[in-house]
């Protein structure tokens, strides 16, 4: 079976209490790493596997970006 990337996705929840959600979970630090995305119609679309795999590309990108330089 393949690898699939750890995941939580949100639906049906307010901005607000999206917030309120990744501020909660950001604090408590013995939670794993973990890609967070909010369900949008176009994902609604979508299957679970073939959005996950978008998820998780999307993420190593981001952290690809943002990653500090290392020779500086």
């Amino acid at each position: 079976m393949e690898k699939v990337p750890k995941a939580i996705l949100l639906s049906g929840f307010t901005n607000e209490e999206i917030k309120e959600f990744l501020s909660w979970y950001k604090q408590n630090k013995n939670l794993p790493r973990v890609i967070l995305a909010s369900v949008t119609e176009t994902a609604l679309e979508w299957k679970v596997k073939d959005w996950l795999k978008e998820l998780e590309e999307e993420d190593r990108y981001f952290r690809e970006k943002t990653k500090p330089e290392q020779n500086k």
